[in-house]
């Protein structure tokens, strides 16, 4: 199986040209308008959400504020779903919908922290539709027995991955996400080009980081933190020597960036898939022809 990354672009006022999630989560803030302690507004220019910290708290602009005067809460529910994270999702009943134009050529899509029925991806060329592509988000693989097809419940897989689409500069990309009689979330949306790293060697090892902690009452009794998991994945890959510098450019590109991971292939995914960053690569070069080049990712919550 062959292990692909795909290199985010940014999601700005510019490419993001119409959504049917209104930006209306507070008020706007106003410099005229005297706001007490808790109240929250929201600023179109940032898309984030803010909580005043003082009574009287009048004239101090939110997206310049140094924390004194407001204590900045997340991006705002339009806008939850380009903030590299995953489980700040963003929430319509029904139907979630999200138009975006490539200010790049892009070629894929993924998208995580779904609560979905289907998924629907359309590119546009102008007024002509020239891809048109849904997902029923039902996850089969949870289905063991006979027993589990009939009676376990119907499973959604939280996340999906589509490359090879037309996306280029100037297309319209129209993504629907649908829940029909519920609440439609998506906690994170990457689109950009698609990059196929190497091949994937024997034994890639997926491990379940928990970040809960054990704490104490006031009386001494022990208590459990609940603080979501994560998962780190360590792997081998199969490079053409004379493809070094480019596996290399292509880590360096997306360094701190929320970047989306899978593999292609006949075989199973093994849960080498997520939305994360790359934590170490090394290249030890063999310059014979091929070589095996370590990589480490973690997955955002």
């Amino acid at each position: 199986m062959d292990f692909n990354i795909i290199a985010p672009m940014p999601v700005t006022e510019a490419e993001l040209v119409a959504s049917n999630i209104a930006e209306d989560d507070h008020p706007v803030w106003a410099a005229a308008t005297s706001y007490g302690t808790g109240d929250r507004v929201i600023s179109p220019l940032s898309h984030r959400i803010y909580e005043s910290l003082a009574e009287g708290n009048q004239g101090h602009d939110p997206v310049s504020d140094d924390g004194s005067a407001w204590l900045e809460i997340s991006a705002t529910n339009r806008w939850r779903a380009f903030d590299q994270r995953r489980s700040n999702t963003a929430k319509q009943a029904d139907l979630i919908t999200y138009s975006v134009v490539p200010s790049q050529d892009c070629d894929a899509i993924a998208l995580f922290g779904l609560t979905a029925g289907r998924v629907r991806i359309e590119v546009w060329d102008g007024a002509s539709r020239i891809h048109d592509q849904t997902f029923a988000m039902v996850d089969t693989g949870h289905v063991v027995s006979a027993y589990t097809w009939f009676f376990g419940g119907v499973i959604y897989a939280r996340q999906k991955v589509l490359n090879g689409f037309p996306g280029y500069i100037g297309h319209r990309v129209d993504i629907s996400i649908e829940a029909p009689g519920a609440v439609a979330e998506v906690g994170h949306i990457v689109l950009g080009r698609n990059h196929l790293l190497g091949r994937v060697l024997n034994l890639p090892r997926v491990q379940f980081v928990s970040h809960s902690r054990k704490g104490y009452d006031d009386f001494g009794n022990e208590i459990l933190v609940r603080r979501g998991s994560t998962r780190k994945v360590d792997l081998s890959l199969l490079v053409p020597s004379h493809q070094a510098p480019r596996v290399m450019d292509i880590v360096a590109e997306v360094d701190g960036l929320a970047t989306a991971f899978y593999v292609t292939g006949a075989a199973p995914s093994f849960g080498i898939e997520g939305l994360g960053f790359v934590d170490d690569h090394s290249q030890p070069i063999d310059v014979a022809g091929e070589s095996v080049f370590p990589l480490i990712l973690k997955t955002l919550k």
